[in-house]
Protein backbone atom coordinates (compact mmCIF):
# COMPACT_ATOMS: atom_id res chain seq x y z
CA UNK A 1 0.00 0.00 0.00
CA UNK A 2 1.46 3.43 -0.78
CA UNK A 3 2.10 6.09 1.16
CA UNK A 4 -1.13 8.52 0.02
CA UNK A 5 -3.23 4.88 -0.29
CA UNK A 6 -2.56 4.28 3.51
CA UNK A 7 -2.52 7.48 5.22
CA UNK A 8 -6.38 8.59 3.49
CA UNK A 9 -7.68 5.50 4.16
CA UNK A 10 -6.47 6.15 8.08
CA UNK A 11 -7.63 9.61 7.82
CA UNK A 12 -11.34 8.32 6.36
CA UNK A 13 -11.25 5.68 8.98
CA UNK A 14 -10.44 8.56 11.86
CA UNK A 15 -13.19 11.33 9.98
CA UNK A 16 -15.91 8.12 9.78
CA UNK A 17 -15.63 6.94 13.29
CA UNK A 18 -16.88 8.88 16.13
CA UNK A 19 -13.58 7.84 17.34
CA UNK A 20 -9.84 6.27 16.86
CA UNK A 21 -7.67 5.98 20.15
CA UNK A 22 -4.47 4.86 18.48
CA UNK A 23 -1.49 4.58 20.66
CA UNK A 24 2.19 3.76 20.99
CA UNK A 25 2.08 2.54 24.53
CA UNK A 26 -1.47 2.48 26.26
CA UNK A 27 -4.78 3.41 25.17
CA UNK A 28 -5.74 7.18 25.39
CA UNK A 29 -8.12 9.78 24.43
CA UNK A 30 -7.22 12.28 21.76
CA UNK A 31 -6.69 15.68 22.68
CA UNK A 32 -8.45 18.19 19.79
CA UNK A 33 -7.08 21.65 20.00
CA UNK A 34 -9.70 24.28 19.75
CA UNK A 35 -8.88 25.01 15.85
CA UNK A 36 -9.65 21.42 15.40
CA UNK A 37 -8.23 17.88 14.49
CA UNK A 38 -4.72 18.29 12.45
CA UNK A 39 -3.92 14.45 11.62
CA UNK A 40 0.17 14.03 11.04
CA UNK A 41 1.58 13.48 7.71
CA UNK A 42 3.74 9.94 8.24
CA UNK A 43 6.03 8.36 6.53
CA UNK A 44 4.97 4.69 4.70
CA UNK A 45 4.86 2.14 7.01
CA UNK A 46 4.20 3.93 9.90
CA UNK A 47 0.44 4.53 11.95
CA UNK A 48 -0.98 7.54 13.55
CA UNK A 49 -1.25 7.22 16.91
CA UNK A 50 -2.05 9.28 20.13
CA UNK A 51 1.07 9.31 21.95
CA UNK A 52 1.68 9.68 25.93
CA UNK A 53 0.46 13.52 25.73
CA UNK A 54 -2.89 11.98 24.40
CA UNK A 55 -2.00 14.07 20.83
CA UNK A 56 -1.54 12.70 17.16
CA UNK A 57 1.70 11.24 16.25
CA UNK A 58 3.24 8.72 13.91
CA UNK A 59 4.26 5.45 15.21
CA UNK A 60 6.34 2.77 13.37
CA UNK A 61 3.82 -0.40 12.40
CA UNK A 62 4.94 -3.87 13.14
CA UNK A 63 4.32 -5.80 9.96
CA UNK A 64 5.47 -4.53 6.60
CA UNK A 65 2.41 -3.51 3.93
CA UNK A 66 -0.09 -3.67 6.65
CA UNK A 67 -4.13 -3.04 5.43
CA UNK A 68 -7.10 -1.99 8.33
CA UNK A 69 -9.02 -4.64 9.29
CA UNK A 70 -12.56 -4.24 8.60
CA UNK A 71 -14.55 -3.82 12.00
CA UNK A 72 -17.61 -4.79 12.57
CA UNK A 73 -19.77 -1.34 11.75
CA UNK A 74 -21.27 0.35 14.73
CA UNK A 75 -19.54 -1.76 17.63
CA UNK A 76 -16.07 -1.73 17.00
CA UNK A 77 -13.34 0.76 15.79
CA UNK A 78 -10.10 0.91 14.00
CA UNK A 79 -7.28 1.52 16.73
CA UNK A 80 -3.80 1.09 16.44
CA UNK A 81 -1.77 -0.01 19.39
CA UNK A 82 1.81 -0.37 19.65
CA UNK A 83 2.19 -0.58 15.81
CA UNK A 84 -0.68 -2.96 14.85
CA UNK A 85 -3.67 -2.35 13.45
CA UNK A 86 -6.43 -3.49 15.26
CA UNK A 87 -10.28 -4.00 16.14
CA UNK A 88 -11.46 -2.86 19.39
CA UNK A 89 -14.90 -2.60 21.06
CA UNK A 90 -16.07 1.17 21.39
CA UNK A 91 -16.69 1.94 24.76
CA UNK A 92 -20.31 3.22 26.30
CA UNK A 93 -18.63 6.16 28.56
CA UNK A 94 -19.31 4.07 31.32
CA UNK A 95 -17.08 1.51 33.79
CA UNK A 96 -18.35 -1.88 33.98
CA UNK A 97 -19.17 -3.44 37.36
CA UNK A 98 -16.42 -5.96 37.81
CA UNK A 99 -14.21 -3.52 36.74
CA UNK A 100 -15.68 -0.86 39.27
CA UNK A 101 -15.78 -3.33 42.06
CA UNK A 102 -12.05 -4.31 41.30
CA UNK A 103 -11.01 -1.22 41.47
CA UNK A 104 -12.73 -0.17 45.03
CA UNK A 105 -11.21 -3.14 45.99
CA UNK A 106 -7.39 -2.00 45.42
CA UNK A 107 -8.53 1.37 46.94
CA UNK A 108 -9.49 -0.44 50.44
CA UNK A 109 -6.54 -2.08 50.27
CA UNK A 110 -4.18 0.60 49.77
CA UNK A 111 -5.79 2.82 52.31
CA UNK A 112 -5.31 0.19 54.70
CA UNK A 113 -1.67 -0.36 53.87
CA UNK A 114 -1.19 3.77 54.38
CA UNK A 115 -3.16 3.48 57.81
CA UNK A 116 -0.39 0.74 58.98
CA UNK A 117 2.39 2.15 57.47
CA UNK A 118 1.42 5.46 59.40
CA UNK A 119 1.05 3.31 62.57
CA UNK A 120 4.56 1.58 62.57
CA UNK A 121 5.61 5.03 62.27
CA UNK A 122 9.40 5.47 62.10
CA UNK A 123 12.42 3.62 64.11
CA UNK A 124 11.63 0.72 62.33
CA UNK A 125 7.60 0.24 63.57
CA UNK A 126 8.52 0.72 67.61
CA UNK A 127 6.41 2.26 69.47
CA UNK A 128 6.40 6.18 70.30
CA UNK A 129 6.41 7.66 73.29
CA UNK A 130 2.77 9.22 74.08
CA UNK A 131 2.42 10.20 77.92
CA UNK A 132 2.36 9.71 81.36
CA UNK A 133 -0.64 8.32 83.45
CA UNK A 134 -0.99 9.05 87.18
CA UNK A 135 0.96 7.86 89.92
CA UNK A 136 1.45 4.30 90.91
CA UNK A 137 3.32 1.73 93.44
CA UNK A 138 5.26 -1.22 91.59
CA UNK A 139 2.23 -3.18 91.75
CA UNK A 140 -0.03 -2.02 89.03
CA UNK A 141 -3.45 -2.85 88.98
CA UNK A 142 -6.92 -1.57 87.35
CA UNK A 143 -10.35 -3.28 87.04
CA UNK A 144 -9.23 -6.83 87.14
CA UNK A 145 -6.08 -6.39 85.76
CA UNK A 146 -2.53 -6.76 87.25
CA UNK A 147 0.80 -5.74 85.92
CA UNK A 148 1.77 -4.93 82.53
CA UNK A 149 -1.84 -5.48 81.07
CA UNK A 150 -2.94 -3.05 84.39
CA UNK A 151 -0.10 -0.77 82.76
CA UNK A 152 -1.69 -0.96 79.11
CA UNK A 153 -5.15 -0.13 80.09
CA UNK A 154 -4.43 2.81 82.38
CA UNK A 155 -1.88 3.91 79.32
CA UNK A 156 -5.19 3.38 76.67
CA UNK A 157 -7.00 5.69 78.83
CA UNK A 158 -3.78 8.93 78.54
CA UNK A 159 -4.94 11.67 76.24
CA UNK A 160 -2.79 11.84 73.35
CA UNK A 161 -2.21 7.92 73.18
CA UNK A 162 -4.00 4.85 71.30
CA UNK A 163 -7.32 3.76 73.02
CA UNK A 164 -6.59 0.40 71.73
CA UNK A 165 -2.58 -0.29 71.23
CA UNK A 166 -1.16 2.04 74.09
CA UNK A 167 1.71 0.03 76.95
CA UNK A 168 4.21 1.11 79.28
CA UNK A 169 6.81 1.77 76.91
CA UNK A 170 10.09 -0.05 77.19
CA UNK A 171 13.92 1.22 78.10
CA UNK A 172 14.15 0.91 74.34
CA UNK A 173 10.72 2.26 73.27
CA UNK A 174 12.16 5.67 75.03
CA UNK A 175 15.74 5.29 73.01
CA UNK A 176 13.55 5.02 69.73
CA UNK A 177 11.89 7.97 70.89
CA UNK A 178 14.40 10.07 71.29
CA UNK A 179 15.97 8.79 68.11
CA UNK A 180 13.03 9.44 66.24
CA UNK A 181 12.09 13.14 67.46
CA UNK A 182 8.90 12.08 69.67
CA UNK A 183 10.46 13.11 72.33
CA UNK A 184 12.67 16.32 72.13
CA UNK A 185 14.40 19.32 73.98
CA UNK A 186 11.14 21.02 74.14
CA UNK A 187 10.03 18.78 76.50
CA UNK A 188 10.85 17.04 79.82
CA UNK A 189 9.33 13.75 81.21
CA UNK A 190 9.12 13.22 84.99
CA UNK A 191 10.48 9.84 86.72
CA UNK A 192 8.01 7.17 85.27
CA UNK A 193 8.35 3.56 84.90
CA UNK A 194 9.43 1.17 82.13
CA UNK A 195 9.89 -1.84 81.67
CA UNK A 196 13.29 -3.54 81.25
CA UNK A 197 14.38 -7.13 81.76
CA UNK A 198 18.11 -7.10 82.31
CA UNK A 199 19.10 -9.00 84.90
CA UNK A 200 21.24 -5.97 86.80
CA UNK A 201 19.80 -6.50 90.47
CA UNK A 202 19.76 -10.55 90.24
CA UNK A 203 22.20 -10.73 93.08
CA UNK A 204 20.34 -8.97 95.31
CA UNK A 205 16.93 -10.20 94.46
CA UNK A 206 15.44 -13.06 97.18
CA UNK A 207 13.73 -14.80 94.99
CA UNK A 208 13.79 -16.25 91.37
CA UNK A 209 17.22 -14.37 90.69
CA UNK A 210 17.31 -15.84 86.99
CA UNK A 211 13.43 -14.90 86.14
CA UNK A 212 14.36 -11.43 85.15
CA UNK A 213 11.72 -10.44 87.90
CA UNK A 214 14.19 -8.13 90.19
CA UNK A 215 14.07 -5.30 87.27
CA UNK A 216 10.19 -4.60 86.44
CA UNK A 217 8.96 -5.13 89.90
CA UNK A 218 8.15 -8.81 89.35
CA UNK A 219 6.46 -7.80 86.18
CA UNK A 220 4.80 -5.13 87.65
CA UNK A 221 2.90 -7.30 90.42
CA UNK A 222 5.17 -6.58 93.61
CA UNK A 223 4.70 -3.24 95.57
CA UNK A 224 7.19 -3.74 98.65
CA UNK A 225 11.02 -4.63 99.31
CA UNK A 226 10.88 -8.50 100.87
CA UNK A 227 12.06 -9.74 97.98
CA UNK A 228 14.66 -7.73 96.66
CA UNK A 229 13.20 -6.82 93.78
CA UNK A 230 13.14 -3.27 91.93
CA UNK A 231 11.76 -1.80 89.11
CA UNK A 232 13.40 0.69 85.95
CA UNK A 233 12.32 4.32 85.78
CA UNK A 234 13.34 7.14 82.85
CA UNK A 235 13.74 10.48 83.42
CA UNK A 236 13.97 12.69 80.18
CA UNK A 237 16.23 16.32 81.29
CA UNK A 238 19.10 17.90 81.07
CA UNK A 239 21.84 15.96 82.27
CA UNK A 240 25.30 17.56 83.98
CA UNK A 241 26.62 18.76 80.56
CA UNK A 242 23.26 20.63 80.43
CA UNK A 243 22.13 18.78 77.53
CA UNK A 244 19.03 16.57 77.43
CA UNK A 245 19.60 12.83 77.50
CA UNK A 246 17.62 9.80 79.35
CA UNK A 247 18.12 8.66 82.18
CA UNK A 248 17.18 5.23 83.67
CA UNK A 249 17.15 4.62 87.21
CA UNK A 250 16.88 0.77 88.65
CA UNK A 251 17.53 -0.78 92.49
CA UNK A 252 17.98 1.48 95.68
CA UNK A 253 20.19 4.76 95.28
CA UNK A 254 23.15 6.18 97.24
CA UNK A 255 21.05 7.97 100.72
CA UNK A 256 17.73 7.32 98.17
CA UNK A 257 15.28 8.64 101.02
CA UNK A 258 13.16 10.67 98.34
CA UNK A 259 12.90 8.16 95.04
CA UNK A 260 15.60 10.52 93.37
CA UNK A 261 18.15 8.22 92.76
CA UNK A 262 16.81 4.57 92.64
CA UNK A 263 13.17 2.55 91.62
CA UNK A 264 12.41 0.40 94.49
CA UNK A 265 8.49 -0.91 93.76
CA UNK A 266 7.35 0.76 97.34
CA UNK A 267 8.07 4.48 95.22
CA UNK A 268 5.52 5.52 93.57
CA UNK A 269 5.69 6.89 89.80
CA UNK A 270 3.49 7.72 86.92
CA UNK A 271 4.19 4.80 83.71
CA UNK A 272 5.50 6.11 80.59
CA UNK A 273 3.57 5.14 77.83
CA UNK A 274 3.84 4.41 74.34
CA UNK A 275 2.08 3.40 71.01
Amino acid sequence: MSKNIFANSLKMALLALPLLAGCKTSPGSIVIPPGGLTLPDCNEGQLIAVGPDKTLGCTQALTANISPPSCPTGTHALNAVDGNLLCMPKGTGSTNTDLQAAIDKVTSQTTTLKMQITNFGGGGGAAKYCGQTAGTKGAISTGNLTGVAAAAKLCQAVTGCSSTSSHMCTVYEMFESVSNGTINSNMSISKSWVYMASWQNSATAVKEKTAGLADNCGSYTYPTADKAWDGTAVRWEPTDTGKYGLKFYTGNGPNDTSATQGAQCNYTFPIACCN
